[in-house]
């Protein structure tokens, strides 16, 4: 699958989408519980989510690099899935 990329200027705080609705679809499953792992230093995890069958992320941005957000889902039926974003900070 390919990696979604998303694009925030430093100093933005902004929403992000994990999706897992084809997946959850596919197996007809829901989502229980979900855990997003530390950002590196440079971008803030401020809040996250389960938002119907996507994990959505609140990120704030302070320092422009690139970075990789992973987030990891468990389904009612016992399944784990991870999915990963790119967020690209960079002034404009």
């Amino acid at each position: 699958m390919p990696i979604d990329k998303f694009d925030m200027q430093p100093g933005e705080v902004q929403d992000f989408d994990m999706l897992y609705g084809e997946y959850l679809t596919l197996m007809a499953d829901t989502p229980a519980t979900h855990v997003v792992d530390p950002l590196p230093t440079g971008i803030n995890l401020l809040h996250s989510e389960i938002v119907g069958q996507n994990i959505k992320l609140w990120v704030s941005a302070a320092v422009a690099g690139r970075y990789k957000a992973t987030g990891r889902m468990t389904t009612t039926g016992g399944r784990t899935k991870e999915h990963e974003i790119l967020i690209v900070v960079r002034d404009v």
